[in-house]
């Protein structure tokens, strides 16, 4: 057998940002979209699979905080303006940030950076690691997020 491109966590997470990303594009639920994609792609027979479907799961159940965090950390592009693969990049790995503490932040940041190196524009991996980075430089999270709840 070949080796493997990617790392499992790696290969994971961009399955997961391709389900999220389909997901924004189609306005469907990433979570159904994730267990179709999974069944027609044998996904299942995979060590990666369990930690993708985390992710997309975890992206679903928390998107408007997601969001909320995102655009508070993005300066001068909201939202409604980022790339839909660029805001894939970044709900997973934000979700990665915030909820998954056997993370390193630093690794959560360095993966999303080289997804975007792959699937999105040039500027995008800057763009990420930028946005990213504000996010967990941010000393209490949870009020950040709380904070820009209220402001919706």
């Amino acid at each position: 057998m070949a080796a493997e491109k990617y790392p499992s966590r790696r290969k994971a997470r961009k399955h997961a940002v391709e389900v999220v990303y389909a997901a924004l594009v189609r306005d469907d639920d990433p979570v159904v979209l994730f267990g179709a994609t999974a069944r027609e792609a044998g996904w299942r027979d995979h060590p990666w699979h369990p930690f993708a479907q985390e992710l997309v799961i975890g992206v679903a159940d928390h998107d408007h905080e997601l969001d909320a965090v995102i655009d508070g950390a993005s300066d001068k592009w909201r939202i409604s303006r980022m790339s839909r693969t660029d805001l894939a990049i970044l709900r997973v790995a934000t979700f990665e940030l915030l909820h998954k503490d056997d993370v390193p932040a630093a690794v959560a940041i360095s993966e999303a950076a080289h997804i975007a190196e792959e699937l999105s524009a040039e500027g995008s991996p800057k763009f990420v690691q930028g946005v990213l980075s504000k996010i967990a430089s941010k000393p209490d999270t949870d009020a950040a997020v709380d904070d820009e709840l209220a402001e919706r």
